[in-house]
């Protein structure tokens, strides 16, 4: 409703939002399905609450070009709020609602359907009255081309600088996203001479108040990269729209503008970063990792967490984060794991040592154990002794090449084995000859596939 003032001033107000994403699957959880809904529905609730005098949405309705039936009743459930509170609703086409060509086939897009029913007014590059004090200007997504289509659409529609004047686009600016191939800055916006720009399709928060350009962000998150500022505990929890009171003085016949945030919740997520130290044993790393995992994780949450750091070589295989205890038993409604570990190789051993020393010394200095140390030693001296010799016959070439095919896999049933022996029962003190060590000790029993490694596999057996 328009108001008029004693000060000879015009008032009215509208509100702002965007990229709804109404049908979008996320995570293939229908808690997520109901969660766009929830949000949209949210916002709803809030921007009835200012009492506008319209509406605009800056497109990305829906996540997809054709919604589901279910998703279109929904939505028709929103929109019938805002009918019986007489607030009209005008939207553009965002890049999931349709494409250019998607728009101008099969009869037009959901949107001209909502329009059909009378839900909406779509706004299709073009400029439309709105009353007799605000122009409307809408423009779809075309990528990098939206800078020409703004200027055939203002080409056929001059500015009425009398008037309010609005401009919607959905498209990223300059400055938004590294690779954006939308290449209008805000200062090209502003110097258009709107009186509001009213943006959609950068999912965060963006205010460039000097140009009257305004993002309110989508009202739920499609991908991390959405996820804004955080509260003190790490999560995310808000969203929203604006509100924009505009006001004409009629004895200057100039326009002031005030647009304030208006926020709602959504399903609380986080990301928490976990830095690995190499310094630590393998069974510490993993317990401190766990408690790390239960101090953040809440229930119903999106949480991400990023494992980040280097291990010593061989033990990198040993460790996977997506298996803790307190990420398989959470109750948040979902979590990603991130893990990014790299290998640090072996050093130099310690001076004035024999070979064998060193070999024990640097293994020793990686976190191996005595038992794993003396296999890799006894792998090397044999080794060593045939290389040594000043000849070497095709047979035993192919023991050479029997030994080192053998030792990727010893070492991965010694490692192997250690690990499981601590996670299962790690404060048990080991006995002299316990059923746990006669399983480990079979599980070095390799099965001989020729000749050669059949007497590797005795050679193992017999402790030589």
């Amino acid at each position: 409703m328009i108001k008029i003032s004693e000060k000879r001033s015009i008032e009215y107000k509208f509100c702002h939002t965007a990229d709804w994403h109404l049908d979008y699957f996320q995570y293939q959880k229908k808690e997520r399905w109901y969660d766009f809904f929830t949000a949209a529905n949210e916002c709803t609730k809030l921007m009835i609450k200012e009492k506008p005098d319209f509406v605009i949405h800056c497109g990305d309705l829906f996540h997809k070009f054709r919604p589901t039936p279910g998703a279109v009743r929904l939505a028709i459930q929103i929109f019938e709020k805002f009918k019986q509170a007489n607030i009209p609703f005008y939207v553009i086409r965002g890049n999931h609602d349709a494409s250019k060509a998607q728009a101008q086939r099969f009869g037009g897009t959901i949107l001209k359907l909502l329009e059909d029913l009378e839900y909406l007014h779509y706004v299709q590059d073009k400029t439309i009255q709105i009353n007799d004090y605000i122009n409307f200007t809408g423009i779809g997504e075309y990528g990098k081309t939206t800078g020409d289509v703004i200027e055939e659409v203002m080409r056929n529609n001059p500015l009425d600088t009398s008037k309010f004047n609005i401009l919607a686009l959905h498209g990223y600016l300059q400055g938004q996203v590294s690779d954006s191939i939308f290449d209008i800055s805000g200062y090209q916006l502003s110097s258009l001479g709107f009186d509001y720009i009213a943006l959609g399709h950068y999912h965060k928060v963006w205010e460039e108040k000097e140009n009257n350009i305004y993002c309110p962000g989508s009202t739920e998150h499609t991908s991390l990269n959405d996820w804004g500022k955080q509260d003190e505990d790490g999560f995310f929890r808000k969203s929203g729209c604006y509100s924009v009171k505009a006001t004409l003085n009629q004895e200057e016949n100039t326009w002031s503008s005030k647009v304030n945030r208006k926020e709602f919740e959504v399903r609380p997520k986080g990301r928490f970063k976990f830095t690995i130290k190499e310094d630590l044993p393998l069974k510490e790393l993993i317990e401190k990792a766990n408690s790390f995992v239960k101090k953040h994780e809440q229930d119903g949450a999106i949480v991400k967490f990023d494992f980040i750091g280097e291990l010593p070589f061989g033990k990198q295989s040993l460790v996977n984060f997506t298996k803790l205890p307190a990420i398989l038993e959470s109750k948040a409604l979902h979590i990603i794991t991130n893990q990014e570990i790299s290998n640090i190789m072996l050093g130099e051993a310690k001076a004035g040592l024999t070979s064998d020393e060193a070999i024990v010394d640097l293994l020793k200095s990686q976190g191996y154990k005595s038992a794993t140390i003396n296999k890799w030693l006894d792998l090397a001296n044999e080794t060593v002794k045939i290389l040594g010799q000043k000849t070497i016959s095709s047979e035993e070439k192919e023991e050479i090449k029997s030994i080192y095919g053998l030792i990727t896999e010893v070492s991965s049933k010694l490692t192997e084995a250690e690990l499981k022996s601590y996670n299962k029962n790690p404060d048990e003190k080991p006995t002299k000859k316990t059923k746990k060590k006669e399983t480990f000790e079979k599980s070095q029993k390799l099965e001989p596939k020729n000749s050669t490694q059949a007497n590797l596999a005795k050679y193992f057996d017999e402790g030589k």
